[in-house]
């Protein structure tokens, strides 16, 4: 036999290439298939602990919801069961007793309601009602020069002013039922600044406590330290009854009357047992005004 050509020599060099060109190949694409197969089963097994995480947390919710209906419903209980201690706590408490009522603010509001069916359920005698217009009582836009023209006071000061009408509603409060309102207050009324209701002729007119229902905004009124003044000045039992809130807490704590914050059955109870003279139970409970 003769020795190959140097085509035999290409033909099995090439030969040989392919083959382990071939060989390359199906390496690459069976690592790249086995790559795939790897990301899929890793794909599935984290879908599958999300899957099991977002049950639990579906399972977790639900009973935190339960629970909560289940608060809800008892919170809903106590709450009943704090209002009918409450109504057993004042109900009767001002019998004998007459309340005057001064509403600063709308007659109708909430408060004011609310105040008049709290007295009302501790059996308190009406006394004089007022119902002063919120612009009165805080001395704003053109009131100031109505106000001293009402009082007979044309070019009066800020503080004379606040001192007169506070001065008229502590008299108009502890008239007797059959006479004339104070001229100060007819004046007033005259002008829309104010209502003002007699006690009833049911024996003494005077009241033996006062409730001054903040009917409206919250910021003090600018007759309320004189007419506290004004009233303790009577003799006179003085409550505050407000929105929770409010900034008058520092009036009244200066005059030394007590300012009840409403919305609360304990704040109702510390209302009645103030303008019962009975604070020293208030104590006793652990609240106050």
């Amino acid at each position: 036999m003769g020795r190959p050509g140097p085509l035999g020599l290409r033909y099995h060099l090439l030969t040989l290439m392919a083959v382990f060109l071939a060989l390359g190949v199906g390496i690459f694409i069976g690592a790249g298939m086995l790559d795939d197969r790897t990301l899929l089963e890793r794909q599935q097994a984290l879908i599958r602990s999300l899957e099991e995480d977002f049950a639990a947390l579906r399972r977790d919710t639900a009973l935190l919801r339960s629970e909560n209906r289940r608060l809800s419903s008892e919170l809903a209980r106590y709450g009943q069961a704090e209002q009918a201690l409450a109504s057993l706590a004042v109900e009767g408490r001002l019998t004998g007793r007459r309340i005057a009522l001064v509403v600063l603010g709308e007659a109708e509001a909430p408060l004011a309601q609310e105040a008049a069916q709290l007295l009302q359920a501790a059996a308190a005698r009406p006394g004089a009602r007022l119902v002063v217009d919120p612009g009165l009582a805080q001395l704003a836009g053109s009131w100031p020069e109505v106000a001293a023209a009402a009082l007979g006071t044309p070019g009066a000061g800020r503080q004379r002013l606040v001192q007169g009408v506070a001065g008229a509603l502590a008299e108009a409060l502890v008239q007797g039922p059959k006479a004339e309102p104070p001229a100060g207050v007819a004046g007033l009324a005259a002008v829309g600044g104010l209502t003002w209701q007699p006690a009833p002729g049911d024996g003494p007119a005077r009241p033996d406590g006062v409730v001054i229902v903040h009917a409206a905004g919250h910021e003090p009124e600018a007759i309320l330290g004189p007419l506290l003044e004004a009233l303790q000045g009577e003799g006179l039992t003085v409550a505050g009854l407000a929105a929770p809130g409010g900034q008058r807490a520092a009036v009244y704590a200066g005059a030394g009357v007590p300012l009840v914050e409403a919305g609360s059955a304990a704040a109702r109870v510390t209302l009645i047992l103030t303008l019962a003279g009975q604070q020293d139970r208030l104590e006793g409970l652990g609240v106050g005004p």
